[in-house]
């Protein structure tokens, strides 16, 4: 049968519906009472133990499509794509969200355009976009994540330099300019840039046009909020392996909230400083027994006092998957958060942290599966990572269910609407099962 002949414009509307019930535990009772505010602390109050949820898990919606200029080889492109609370209430979550890059703000994740959103031209020479995207660093390394959205995401710790439901380097760059290259014998070469557009030049503002701080959360804007941000990802792939290097950057990073603590360090000095990341990985697919293996290294930077540094460490990252069977997919999965050279809580400590995650998908058909998987996070003494950022509709973090204030308990903590302070060195794990639907 002869192909379709080619149209000169044409859409598509596509989405993912992505929900499941959860069973989680913060494990908030082991706390040994440090908090990034406070020690000695309160304990921590509220529900302490198993808590059951329904999430929806970045469900979305969305409609492509191009416009020929000169033939099939130079179009108009766009795309504007939302996220679809399947199983919340849509708007603003000033109690934290799972947004990558305004976590916690006025921003809503359910409006038209709130996901990766663009117009472009797309040549054989490769694709110029403006708009919403995520990150090359972000992209590059998705189909690593055999996990993602599910409580056992590795943005629990890949590219989350500080352990909170914010994944910095795992971010949708919102007024943005990115190129894409076209596939040259396995080569691809992507980059971005977001000019900060922030008449401070300490960032402590919202950018020009947004609603939220860049990075952080609602304002102000003291803790991760950044000016420009660019990157690039190089990728080969060929023979069933898929080598990759990525950078970010994000130029004079504002974290002066954490500031003023006092620690056995002394008096924490934090303020503006660059953060950059690099990470290297390889995935390889064995076809004969439907075996995927995949790697990750990645080192985070900040340019500021190491006494007090909680940015800047190694995560390690190594998943697997087994085909069992044409309908049956076997995970598993753990990440692996270095020691920091310091906190600006407690000076040096230890702040590792390990994620162990797996997980089990039937596929009904190429559109329709099921997923049921079990996460749990081992913080050490100071580390407060959690379950679930980035990707899932539910975390599972340090906050209890102190009453609800309007201010932090002490420097460092940002506005807090639901809990008191972030209790660290817990060990929350979780239990999901999901259905996803794609069209």
């Amino acid at each position: 049968q002869p192909p379709a002949p080619h149209k000169p414009f044409d859409f598509t509307v596509y989405g993912r519906i992505n929900v499941s019930f959860d069973v989680g535990n913060q494990e908030l009772t082991g706390a040994p009472c440090i908090t990034a505010a406070v020690n000695p602390c309160t304990p921590p109050t509220g529900s302490l133990r198993w808590l059951p949820d329904v999430a929806s898990n970045l469900s979305r919606f969305g409609v492509r499509g191009y416009h020929d200029l000169s033939g099939r080889d130079y179009q108009a492109v766009f795309q504007l794509e939302a996220q679809v609370d399947v199983a919340a209430t849509p708007g603003s979550k000033p109690n934290g969200s799972n947004d990558t890059i305004n976590p916690a703000n006025t921003a809503v994740t359910g409006a038209l355009a709130s996901r990766n959103s663009y117009v472009g031209i797309a040549t054989p020479f490769g694709a110029l976009k403006l708009g919403k995207n995520d990150t090359p660093y972000k992209s590059v390394t998705a189909d690593f994540d055999f996990l993602a959205d599910t409580p056992g995401d590795y943005n629990s710790i890949m590219g989350n330099t500080g352990g909170d439901n914010r994944t910095e380097f795992d971010a949708r760059f919102p007024h943005a300019v990115w190129y894409e290259s076209p596939d040259v014998m396995g080569f691809r070469l992507n980059a971005i840039w977001s000019p900060g557009q922030n008449r401070f030049d300490d960032n402590i503002g919202y950018a020009i046009g947004e609603n939220a701080c860049a990075g952080g959360n609602a304002g102000p804007c003291n803790d991760g909020s950044f000016g420009d941000g660019y990157g690039f990802s190089a990728e080969w792939h060929g023979f069933g392996l898929k080598l990759i290097a990525s950078h970010e950057m994000h130029r004079k990073t504002n974290r002066t909230g954490d500031a003023g603590q006092g620690t056995p360090a002394g008096t924490s000095v934090v303020g503006t400083a660059n953060e950059y990341a690099w990470k290297f990985g390889a995935r390889y697919t064995f076809e004969p027994t439907g075996t995927t293996v995949s790697g990750i290294f990645e080192k985070m930077w900040r340019n500021d006092i190491a006494a007090f540094n909680e940015r800047q460490r190694d995560g390690y990252y190594v998943s697997a998957l087994q085909k069992l069977g044409p309908d049956d997919d076997l995970m598993g999965a753990w990440a692996h958060a270095a020691n920091t050279p310091g906190d600006p809580g407690a000076g040096p400590i230890d702040n590792t942290a390990d994620m162990l995650a797996v997980g089990l998908r039937h596929w009904f058909n190429p559109k329709t599966t099921i997923i049921a998987s079990y996460a749990h996070m081992r913080n050490s003494t100071a580390a407060h990572y959690a379950l679930g950022p980035g990707g899932h509709g539910v975390t599972w973090d340090c906050k209890d269910g102190g009453t609800p204030t309007t201010a932090s308990p002490g420097p460092g903590i940002g506005l807090i609407g639901n809990g008191t302070g972030c209790f660290t060195g817990t060990s929350p794990q979780a239990f999901s099962l999901g259905m996803t639907y794609d069209f």
